[in-house]
Parts: structure tokens; sequence; C-alpha cells
């Protein structure tokens, strides 16, 4: 299905998509797939997610070098009423603090191997009131048993992507079908 995706100014198209899928555990996974042609459009969809958080959620962000991770995080970040140029990819700092609408805690997994939750004071940011939004999610060992929303970032050309949000657990499913609803 095709939707216009007009938010603030943003007259792209995207494709969309969206299925509802049950795990080995028996729990409800809702996935929404959207298409995106531009950096912009990709930010645009992290204010759009932005618009429905009301702290304490996990994003677990992950997708090759350069996919647009930290891109979607810049869309998130201005959603929350930072501004963008303040969100840097953190892979030397590995944990940012901002502070708008909700704390924003920007943390980037790359350098480490294979970090646990009580690494660096981690299980501190991730369950929080703030919004965590963590780089290269599927190094954390613990990851899978987590729910949390993942969205995945791969390249499909040059200038476009495909962002996949996969919710695991009532609270993440709810934001994607709210996603789905108010933005499809």
């Amino acid at each position: 299905m095709v939707a216009g995706s007009r938010y603030d100014g943003d007259a792209a198209d995207a494709a969309l998509s969206m299925n509802e899928t049950h795990t080995e555990s028996g729990a409800d996974e809702i996935i929404l797939i959207v298409e995106t042609t531009s950096a912009r459009e990709t930010k645009a969809w992290g204010r759009r997610l932005a618009s429905l958080l009301e702290g304490g959620e996990l994003l677990g962000f992950t997708g090759e070098l350069g996919a647009g991770k930290t891109c979607f995080i810049k869309g998130l970040a201005r959603g929350l009423n930072l501004r963008e140029e303040d969100i840097l990819s953190p892979t030397f700092t590995m944990i940012q603090e901002h502070h708008g609408r909700l704390p924003l805690y920007h943390i980037d997994l790359y350098r480490l191997e294979a970090p646990v939750l009580d690494d660096l004071g981690l299980r501190e940011y991730l369950f929080s009131s703030a919004v965590a939004a963590v780089e290269w999610f599927e190094r954390l060992r613990e990851a899978p048993e987590l729910e949390f929303l993942s969205v995945r970032i791969e390249y499909t050309g040059a200038s476009t992507r495909r962002l996949e949000f996969r919710a695991t657990g009532e609270r993440h499913a709810a934001l994607v079908s709210k996603l789905k609803r108010r933005f499809a």
C-alpha cells in the first residue's frame, strides 16, 4: 500500500506495510515497514515516533554503518524538542544525555564486543523514565530477552532506506499501531 507521508512539510511518499506475527513464545509481534527516499524523510519518521513517546521506551537500532541510525535519531530528538545538530554519533562517548520534552539517552554499542546490562551502568539508562535510543542494539547480550521497539534501517539505494519497526511487548506494539494509524 502507498500512502502520502506529509509531516512538517515533507511531501515525499513512503511505501508502507504492516504485519502482525506470532513469535515462538506465542507473543504477538507487530511490524511496520516503511521505504524512505531521503534523509529528510527518515528524520520525519523519527519525529513521528517521538510525537508518540511518553518516556520509559527502549528503542533498539540496527543496520549497517552509515545506514541512517543517527539520522533517524536526529529526527527523534527534534520531535523531543532537542536541537538536531546536538545529536552526534556517540561512537567515542558511548552514552550522550539530552534533555528536551523527555530525556533522551543516545547510546552506541558499536565499540563494545558483547556488553551486558550491567556494563557502563546500562541497566540504569535502559530502564529509566527517559527514552533510550541504542545504536547497535544487537550487540547487547540480553537484547533478545527484553521488550523493546526495534528500528532496523537498511540500504535500498543511494538515498533510499527501508525502516522496519518491530515491536515486542504490549507497550511497544501499541507504539507501532499508533504510528500506523496516525501517519500511514
